[in-house]
């Protein structure tokens, strides 16, 4: 199963797409470990609007009813200690438009590691053609220490990281990675390998606001009075927490990362605020929140809105240090503004 997850908006990668498939495939050990939507990004067509509603229509709830795990029972599983557990900066800077980008969270089950993040490559002479996402690895500790993570071979992207176990207390680690792939028409032999010293990601904890413009990939509801391209105010809170583990309920564990946040919103005749958090239930709906997740610089947060709906904000680090935050899409889901949508950047505060 390819594990590539496009960006949506052309402005904050610049990148061209064209095939989308998607999956809610969990697992651990040596199966692919997937969260949300999983989009394998294909070469040489530019992102348009029809595709993005695409995308953005096949966008599946995360540990929402499906027969893998309960949203509200807490985590099962003790987590292992390693020094490479963590949340792992490798390479990159999408401010200063450095590439590749690469980072990923990491946790180690026994000899095998599990990892989940985002990963994106461009071509050298033609920055606006590249191909990327979300990325789910898998890899074993040798005996002496030695690891390789691969993806999925299939993938568009082919990803390789290899190095070795830290001591128990160190704050880096050393490796090399690999990117191969067939990555758009002028780069159909991408290769790049790098070493790099693995630094850890800034815990995502803070105020994130601004003003982010509306937007329609389908016809809007004949209910919503909001109009094409008018803009709303948002202000998001958002919490990381300590790495946690889920009992799936088809058997194995899930090893992730979660966030909890709040949302204020002015500008919208549709809701006011929201609340990100898989142990409450929302007061104005039957249903809990979804798990809000962070892989990576990569991150998907559900809110449970106070007009019943959901909104489904994916972003990703303006930079390592987290200093913005951009929107690749707030997606609206039920209530009269379903199908709305919200782009832009909010910036730390």
């Amino acid at each position: 199963m390819p594990d590539d997850r496009t960006s949506i908006e052309d402005s904050l990668i610049g990148l061209k797409f064209s095939t989308i498939r998607s999956s809610i495939k969990i697992g651990s050990g040596g199966d692919g470990c997937t969260i949300g939507v999983v989009f394998e990004p294909q070469r040489g067509f530019r992102l348009g609007a029809m595709l993005m509603f695409l995308m953005l229509a096949g966008l599946p709830a995360y540990a929402q009813g499906g027969g893998d795990a309960t949203p509200t029972s807490p985590p099962q599983s003790p987590i292992q200690s390693s020094a490479l557990n963590g949340n792992w900066y490798i390479a990159g800077d999408r401010m200063k438009k450095q590439f590749p980008l690469l980072s990923i969270y990491l946790h180690v089950d026994g000899t095998q590691i599990i990892g989940h993040g985002y990963g994106q490559a461009v071509c050298p002479n033609d920055p606006r053609n590249g191909a990327g996402g979300n990325l789910s690895l898998n890899g074993e500790i040798a005996p002496d220490g030695v690891f390789t993570l691969r993806n999925n071979p299939r993938s568009t992207l082919h990803v390789e990281i290899s190095g070795q176990v830290p001591a128990e207390g160190a704050t880096t680690w050393s490796g090399e990675y690999t990117l191969i792939g067939d990555i758009s028409r002028e780069c159909p032999s991408y290769r790049q390998t790098n070493s790099f010293t693995a630094t850890p990601l800034v815990a995502l904890n803070g105020t994130f606001s601004g003003s982010l413009r509306i937007h329609y990939f389908q016809s809007a509801p004949a209910t919503s009075t909001d109009a094409a391209s008018s803009q709303a105010n948002f202000s998001i809170t958002v919490a990381q927490g300590a790495a946690s583990s889920q009992t799936l309920k088809r058997g194995g564990v899930h090893f992730y990362l979660p966030l909890t946040g709040t949302i204020q919103v002015k500008g919208s005749s549709c809701f006011s605020h929201g609340q990100a958090d898989p142990l409450t239930y929302s007061t104005h709906g039957s249903v809990p929140s979804r798990y809000s997740t962070l892989g990576g610089d990569a991150l998907d947060l559900w809110f449970a809105m106070d007009d019943e709906s959901q909104v489904n904000v994916i972003a990703v680090f303006a930079d390592p240090g987290a200093s913005a935050l951009s929107i690749v899409n707030a997606r609206v889901i039920g209530g009269k503004c379903d199908h709305q949508n919200f782009l832009g950047t909010l910036e730390r505060k």
